[in-house]
């Protein structure tokens, strides 16, 4: 059921499936399919490469990964890395999928329905989980922000937060509790996004885990606000204002060069120059 139609009786979403339309523009063509390898050389020859791939991308970045080094480091030929993956970029692919499959696996564990506690316990999860593997993290996130974006990796990424907030969202919906006059869709991608600058900020230092812990939290409650209706928007409000007195006060914006000598203009209370 698309998220912008009437209610409807209500479904969870796959999220053990990538949304595939998830920053898919018109005429966007998705690289060709790899061929499906069956046989469990093949496989386990293609997880020992993905895996080291995995490692390379944490310690360098993508600058660091190379075909030559990749083929050296596996014990593999690199014709064999081009007929599993066709080139670096279907490597690193590779490794944003699984990775993400491995998220999506762990998350569809939980069986619970899809509440506000279930959220933010997603969430802290997936800052524990870059904590874990922090120079990884940094790398996939930074995918997302790049000036030439890597969409398919993109899409892996984005599909996790995307599914989790139109699953809670659903909920809402059937409990007769969001408003109908809004783009959800749009709303939805949105608060994606929102999530991730979150994420691209724990990643360049900017923020520790904890208050990044709580900027996902304000960021999804500041997101529902716009949606909920009657008690539902109440307790949102209530528990944002509860969250926004445990974050730390935001650095000032300067729209001023501070390396710039200038004399400020002093304004008269009346709002003449002196």
């Amino acid at each position: 059921m698309p998220i912008g139609r009437a209610a409807g009786p209500r479904r969870k979403l796959n999220i053990t499936a990538p949304a595939r339309h998830i920053g898919k523009t018109d005429g966007e063509g998705d690289r060709e399919e790899r061929r499906t390898y069956t046989s469990p050389a093949i496989l386990a020859r293609r997880k020992r490469i993905v895996e080291k791939a995995h490692e390379i991308l944490g310690e360098g970045g993508v600058d660091a990964l190379t075909i030559r080094r990749l083929a050296a480091e596996s014990d593999v030929a690199p014709r064999t890395i081009y007929r599993l993956f066709g080139d670096k970029d279907g490597v690193i692919l590779a490794t944003v999928s699984d990775r993400m499959a491995e998220v999506r696996a762990q998350i569809a564990a939980n069986t619970s329905e899809y509440t506000l506690e279930r959220v933010f316990d997603e969430l802290d999860w997936m800052i524990s989980e870059m904590e874990r593997d922090t120079e990884y993290g940094r790398v996939v996130v930074g995918f997302v922000f790049w000036m030439e974006p890597r969409r398919r990796e993109v899409r892996e990424l984005l599909s996790v937060a995307y599914s989790r907030f139109r699953n809670w969202l659903e909920r809402e919906i059937e409990k007769g509790n969001v408003r109908h006059d809004l783009d959800r869709e749009r709303i939805a991608n949105v608060h994606v996004m929102h999530e991730y600058l979150v994420y691209r900020r724990w990643t360049l230092g900017v923020v520790g885990s904890h208050q990044a812990r709580l900027e996902l939290r304000a960021c999804f409650l500041q997101t529902a606000s716009v949606l909920l209706v009657g008690k539902a928007y109440e307790d949102c409000m209530k528990h944002l204002a509860e969250l926004h007195a445990k974050l730390d006060p935001p650095e000032p914006l300067r729209w001023d060069d501070p390396d710039t000598e200038h004399d400020p203009q002093i304004i008269d209370d009346d709002g003449e120059d002196e």
